[in-house]
């Protein structure tokens, strides 16, 4: 599988399909294997997949971790691949990445789309949930790999898969990872995206409050409110997933 070259080290993806490229971007610790399910959308449109610095199989491994290093990431990705714009897919706090890019860099960003994204941690129940991620990434990370990974799926192979490539992550890089999105905000500045915005939330998740946040800033987006799921609806729900994205972005008419 091909890897781009970082000062740091190499950053490990899977390229899979053609047309409008696609980056998805995981939360912390979780790597590339939580998009299992959106390789299917590489019928239609080009599928990337990196594990982020620190992440995975990703020998790239930086002295400090922050939003704006990981969406530098991505810019120096689609400069390695020769891609002009992408769609950017961001899952939790990969939504945070997702944002940084596409207001640092409107130019190389056609579109954003977050699954159980935020602007900045609002609520206590997400405050909590990066304080214990934290916790227990220091304390005992292979009880939250289980945790995380049993959250996803009942699938045996997959939860073991999950896992296996969590604990690949460096501990580092994994803490700081939450405690940075934790103290992210672009809210002072997401008045200025300027890009089309697709906002995925399953019904179920507390997480979908901050829509609200878009919703006072952001004067045009697309919501979309998935039944009867939390938070995990790329994995969970990832049919309707899939069918949202190719519809948000065929009603977009992307050249590739």
């Amino acid at each position: 599988m091909p890897k781009c070259q970082l000062v740091y080290g190499d950053l490990f993806f899977e390229d899979i399909g053609a047309g409008v490229p696609i980056i998805f971007l995981h939360p912390p610790g979780m790597g590339r294997k939580v998009f299992r399910f959106q390789k299917a959308l590489s019928n239609k449109y080009r599928v990337i997949l990196p594990d982020l610095s620190g992440h995975g199989d990703s020998t790239a491994l930086s002295s400090s971790v922050s939003i704006k290093k990981y969406a530098d990431e991505i810019l120096h990705l689609i400069n390695s691949l020769g891609v002009e714009k992408v769609v950017l897919c961001g899952y939790s706090s990969g939504g945070s990445i997702a944002q940084e890019f596409a207001l640092t860099y409107p130019v190389r960003t056609a579109a954003v789309i977050l699954s159980g994204g935020f602007a900045k941690v609002e609520s206590p129940a997400l405050k909590y949930e990066h304080l214990m991620g934290m916790f227990f990434v220091k304390n005992s990370p292979n009880i939250l790999a289980k945790v995380i990974a049993t959250a996803h799926t009942h699938e045996q192979e997959y939860r073991l898969e999950l896992i296996n490539h969590m604990l690949k992550t460096n501990r580092g890089t994994w803490f700081h990872f939450y405690q940075e999105s934790l103290n992210y905000s672009c809210l002072e500045r997401l008045k200025g995206l300027s890009v089309p915005l697709l906002l995925i939330y399953g019904s179920r998740d507390f997480i979908n409050q901050h829509l609200r946040t878009y919703e006072r800033v952001l004067a045009e987006f697309k919501t979309v409110l998935i039944r009867k799921v939390s938070h995990q609806v790329p994995v969970k729900k990832w049919l309707e997933f899939n069918s949202e994205i190719a519809n948000f972005l065929d009603n977009l008419k992307l050249q590739r």
